[in-house]
């Protein structure tokens, strides 16, 4: 299914290090195609930026690849060394292609943090309005491919936890660039093609 939908999607290029295109928008489930890979991480991002949460409770399935979920618990602090910012989501920002505007929170914050990695064939959920982010594995030629499900969404800006010392790099406000975006595309075709042979997982 992934592999045949790849060519008619119009990709969005997320600077956590993911396109992201949609399978089935504007109904009460959407559905939205994501493919990883570093080739796409903004510069900074991994320091500042990436830890974030959503207005929606996700499903999220593996075809391709391999996942790293990291789970952020933050909790209030006057030693806090993290805060807090309101971004507006990405589809009421799409006019100027930035996460736009933007608010800075009440608190500091200490986190903890909890990693597992999610394989092809698995399934992971995660709820709305907690943090979490996906640190991508591998070099710059491997990709991995999922599916996502956005359940009871809601019309609510989305957050950003970040290290104080850092402000956090927006995950938009760039060009795409075709180049890059065709390269991506490339490597995600032949690991789903793999995939749907038993190759490389399940597609």
């Amino acid at each position: 299914m992934a592999l045949r939908a790849l060519d008619g999607i119009t990709w969005r290029h997320h600077g956590i290090g993911v396109l992201q295109g949609y399978l089935d928008e504007g109904t009460g489930i959407e559905t939205r195609l994501h493919i990883w890979s570093r080739r796409l991480l903004k510069p900074g991002m991994e320091i500042s930026g990436d830890a974030h949460d959503h207005r929606f409770d996700m499903v999220s399935h593996v075809l391709c690849g391999t996942i790293a979920h990291e789970e952020l618990s933050p909790y209030e602090s006057s030693t806090g060394d993290h805060r807090m910012m309101a971004l507006t989501h990405a589809r009421a920002a799409a006019d100027n292609k930035f996460h736009g505007p933007t608010s800075d929170l009440n608190g500091s914050f200490r986190v903890l943090r909890h990693t597992i990695r999610i394989k092809a064939g698995q399934t992971y959920t995660f709820p709305a309005q907690h943090f979490h982010r996906s640190p991508l594995l591998g070099g710059l030629d491997d990709v991995a491919v999922t599916v996502i499900e956005k359940h009871r969404q809601q019309d609510m800006p989305a957050r950003v936890l970040y290290p104080a010392a850092h402000p956090p790099v927006m995950a938009f406000g760039h060009d795409m660039d075709a180049d890059l975006i065709a390269s991506v595309l490339a490597l995600a075709r032949a690991a789903l093609a793999a995939a749907s042979t038993g190759e490389g997982g399940a597609a």
